[in-house]
């Protein structure tokens, strides 16, 4: 009995091996690369959250992410979590005193495709783009 148990989880598991295999192999190792911005202020209670899921479903789906964080004066610990997060996860991270140096960024990237999240309204919470 013990036997034929083994031989049913060793299909199993050899039958999610090959399926791995092929599925790898036809998107054939060009990733799907996406860019986030995620603009901040005093939301620590949400940005690890927001962070961790981002990159799990990245892994999940097989695609690579970056998320570009300003943060707009904290005053509470959004910096310090960022920053610890960014040991872990690539991270690029911008610290600004005007709203100026969001719209430069954008400028300087126009060509490339990026999503936008303003953390601080409850509007853009509602729709996380966590599809990507």
């Amino acid at each position: 009995m013990w036997i034929g148990l083994l031989w049913i989880v060793g299909c199993y598991g050899i039958s999610i091996a090959v399926l791995h295999i092929l599925f790898g192999a036809r998107r054939g190792g060009s990733k799907k690369h996406s860019r986030v911005l995620l603009v901040t202020k005093n939301n620590q209670n949400q940005i690890e959250w927001y962070i961790r899921s981002l990159y799990f479903f990245s892994r999940v789906k097989s695609t690579g992410v970056t998320a570009i964080i300003f943060d707009q004066s904290s005053s509470d610990d959004t910096m310090n979590i960022i920053e610890r997060l960014s040991r872990t996860h690539r991270l690029e991270v911008y610290s600004q005193t005007d709203d100026q140096s969001i719209d430069r960024y954008l400028l300087l990237h126009e060509d490339e495709p990026l999503i936008v999240v303003n953390l601080i309204n409850r509007e853009d919470l509602v729709e996380i783009p966590m599809v990507m």
